[in-house]
């Protein structure tokens, strides 16, 4: 086994072991019936772990840079955190399903203090609802979309370039384009979800976006020329 596999295993196990435990189970799908190559971008969020690249970007501009391994327990907790090439830890993020707070340890940016989870379990910057879910990120990090997102689709139509759902969960409502096999469009997948804001006065969005290198973006319509991107990284 080659020492990169050996430690990101451990370092799953360390997050997970950190990670409340809470038995949980996983509820049963009714699935739309989608292509094999479609219905593969749906995954379950828990119960999985990995490791990616990831920066943070304004207006083309690197702000943070860094090497990250995740693990998910089937309780929907998360961990996610960077090490020295000692096995140090150099930062670390715990969420926590059941009480819907985060936890950091260690080096993380200013930007961490103004991220809190609304009422009806959305991320918020600055007071500002970013319409995902925590619980949703562990299927983002590893390039994929939620599997429970099957449940919420209300519509369903193709064109000649790709397959195209519409999803609806609460006030969100969430427009994902799968891209066909052997079509001309640069991206994989991309997933945008919109909200009323100011009593439905005007309407906000944020979009993940997979590109055929493998790498996600994110970006929000109000945290303009912000980027977050990452790649998932395969073992070695």
């Amino acid at each position: 086994m080659s020492k990169r596999r050996f430690h990101s295993r451990a370092a799953a196990g360390a997050l997970l072991l950190l990670v409340p435990s809470c038995a949980t189970t996983l509820p049963s799908y009714r699935d739309v019936q989608l292509p094999a190559y479609a219905s593969a971008i749906f995954v379950e969020c828990a119960s999985t772990n990995g490791a990616l690249s990831f920066q943070v970007n304004r207006d083309g501009q690197m702000l943070e840079a860094a090497d990250l391994e995740w693990a998910a327990k089937s309780s929907g907790d998360w961990g996610l955190a960077s090490y020295s090439p000692f096995g140090q830890t150099l930062f670390q993020i715990q969420f926590n399903k059941q009480k819907q707070t985060f936890e950091t340890t260690g080096r993380g940016g200013p930007w961490l203090d103004d991220v809190s989870i609304s009422k009806d379990g959305f991320l918020r910057y600055k007071g500002q609802k970013l319409g995902l879910k925590p619980d949703e990120f562990p299927c983002f990090f590893s390039g994929h979309l939620p599997r429970s997102w099957l449940r919420q689709v209300v519509s369903y139509t193709t064109d000649t370039d790709s397959l195209q759902l519409t999803i609806q969960d609460k006030e969100r409502l969430t427009k994902v384009r799968i891209a066909k096999h052997g079509g001309s469009l640069p991206w994989t997948w991309q997933a945008t979800a919109t909200w009323d804001v100011y009593w439905g006065l005007r309407q906000e969005s944020v979009q993940l976006q997979s590109h055929k290198d493998a790498s996600v973006v994110l970006t929000a319509e109000n945290l303009p020329g912000i980027e977050c991107r990452w790649t998932p990284k395969e073992e070695e």
